[in-house]
């Protein structure tokens, strides 16, 4: 069958949704007579080959995907006289979440819960593919929510070029619902994760991402959603760093599961209830613990009277002997510590270094004072000694 035919088999019928890369439209197979969506991307400019090249990436991984909650891919088509391609899918049932909150219509906790967990079912299937499938675009217009509970992930081009309609930026991912590191062009689970945990917050706050509250880098999930399991799981799906943020659906699974698990209540609220808190807690081995401590308190109490005396008497003693210690003992050996370290910086090593020189000094004084009088007594061999005049027998020092 070529293009022309194919041209009239799918009759367009109401557009169903628009982008950057292209519009959706609700068909009617004239040979089945069965509801389709067929995807229009009309190209009138050179650079519009950038989005062709996109938008046939999106052909291939529809054509090798075959999941309930994804839209399965009937067929392609190009019209050349028209410059427009033609993709062809399963029409999934129900209304896009962003129409749902554009009716003011804002997800419950427990609906909040049961699209999360459709929701993972989905990128549980895409992320396991080899290579991983990555949606990079996930938000409540890409979310379709159907009877009893069913949720379809839509539109697999990857890159939205615009922010917003009236925008200039290039950018992949929407504003608000992109991770962090999707500014410099990476993608891996964890991307999709944070676009989901975005989704579901804007859900539940019925805004857009892009209007919630901030705390620095991090949605401010305290401003719009009471304390839950949700919640808690949510945080860490938006943890702003990628090493740190849940980067699986197992991961996210766990988070929920734990965060719905009832903590144990701290010691000084459960002062004096030591039993009832552990039975709460369901944990057998506590209970027994508990029960051991009673037995043991029980058992102390029966304790002879004239034993309960000399035990009395023993503490009442070594209690007196701490006081003593305390008062008398303590203070005299702090004194003497004291008095000593005093006595050594009196004498510290500059100190008696003076002093040796000192003692020095005097010495050669004495010694000089034997020594002329050593010279005044002792006899010459060439007669009687001249006497010297007072002094060190040196001759004057001339002035």
């Amino acid at each position: 069958m070529d293009a022309t035919d194919k041209l009239k088999r799918y009759q367009i019928m109401e557009p169903l949704g628009s982008g950057s890369q292209g519009r959706t439209f609700r068909a009617i197979d004239r040979e089945t007579s069965r509801e389709v969506a067929v995807k229009v991307l009309a190209l009138r400019k050179v650079e519009d080959w950038k989005e062709f090249d996109l938008f046939e990436r999106e052909i291939e991984v529809l054509r090798s995907l075959d999941h309930p909650g994804i839209p399965k891919y009937i067929d392609n088509y190009a019209s050349e006289q028209t410059g427009e391609y033609f993709l062809v899918m399963d029409l999934a049932p129900g209304i896009t979440l962003a129409d749902r909150m554009a009716q003011k219509r804002p997800l419950s906790e427990k609906e909040a819960r049961q699209v999360l967990a459709t929701a993972l079912d989905v990128l549980e299937y895409l992320h396991s593919r080899v290579p991983p499938v990555i949606h990079r675009d996930i938000k409540p217009a890409n979310i379709l929510l159907g009877p009893n509970g069913r949720v379809s992930l839509v539109d697999f081009g990857g890159v939205r070029l615009a922010l917003h309609p009236e925008g200039g930026s290039t950018m992949i991912g929407t504003l608000g619902y992109m991770a962090p590191e999707q500014l410099h062009g990476a993608a891996t689970p964890a991307t999709d994760i944070f676009a989901l945990g975005a989704t579901m917050a804007s859900l539940h706050a019925g805004l857009e991402a892009d209007k919630l509250p901030r705390d620095g880098l991090r949605i401010d999930l305290e401003a719009i959603m009471p304390p839950s399991a949700l919640r808690d799981a949510l945080v860490r799906m938006l943890d702003p760093d990628p090493t740190t943020r849940l980067s699986s659906v197992a991961s996210v699974r766990r988070a929920l599961a734990e965060g719905g698990q009832p903590s144990r209540p701290k010691a000084d609220e459960a002062s004096g209830e030591t039993s009832a808190a552990i039975a709460t807690t369901g944990n057998e081995d506590d209970e027994e613990t508990a029960f051991d401590v009673t037995e043991e308190v029980a058992q102390l109490a029966k304790v002879p009277a004239p034993f309960s005396i000399l035990v009395w008497v023993w503490a009442a003693l070594m209690t007196g002997a701490i006081a003593v210690v305390e008062a008398v003992i303590l203070p005299v050996v702090f004194l003497i510590m004291r008095s000593s370290h005093h006595r050594r910086r009196r004498f510290g090593p500059g100190q008696l270094e003076r002093h040796h020189r000192r003692y020095r000094r005097t010495l050669r004084r004495h010694r000089r004072a034997l020594q002329e009088v050593a010279d005044r007594t002792a006899p010459s061999s060439h007669g009687p000694r001249k006497r010297l005049p007072p002094g060190d027998g040196r001759p004057p020092r001339p002035r």
